[in-house]
């Protein structure tokens, strides 16, 4: 399904798991290779030390790189379905402002899942993102693997059976 980039964050800014966690977009390129993810703090996500939950920054880079390519594909007319397949995080100092996430697929990853998904119906890749604090120190590094296929397989082109020579 295609939408546009304006709905999308829309949408997700209103999503209750990220809402009340205080998780919200605030910049999403028109095209999709671009997003920025703001963290509040706030009293919905601090822990006793007054610092952001780990899992909260945790949430803020779950869906994100899935969404991206997921709407990247559809407007490259490949009904695709996507997800987070696993992700691994590094906790470097507690989350004490608000924090930054930024988000990016670059045109040649573009293509190669382009590439993947039009001869194998499926792509994987791992991305890194970067939780950064008011004054630009990464508070956690999380690796996420985005995992994607097509939902109608016959757009997966096989190659043509070689002709006999006679």
């Amino acid at each position: 399904m295609k939408l546009p980039a304006r709905f999308t964050r829309l949408m997700l800014n209103g999503f209750p798991p990220l809402f009340f966690n205080r998780i919200a977009i605030t910049y999403l390129s028109a095209d999709y290779q671009q997003m920025e993810v703001l963290v509040r703090k706030s009293l919905f996500n601090k822990n006793l030390q007054g610092t952001i939950f780990g899992g909260t920054i945790f949430s803020a880079a779950d869906p994100y790189h899935a969404i991206l390519y997921w709407q990247l594909m559809a407007h490259r007319g490949l009904a695709t379905e996507a997800w987070l397949k696993s992700a691994e995080i590094d906790y470097h100092r507690p989350g004490h402002t608000h924090l930054r996430l930024r988000f990016a697929v670059t045109e040649a990853e573009v293509h190669e899942a382009e590439r993947a998904l039009k001869t194998e119906g499926r792509f994987q890749k791992w991305h890194e993102v970067q939780a950064l604090d008011a004054q630009g120190q990464p508070c956690a590094t999380i690796r996420t693997l985005v995992y994607l296929r097509l939902r109608n397989l016959q757009q997966v082109k096989t190659p043509e059976p070689a002709q006999a020579i006679p």
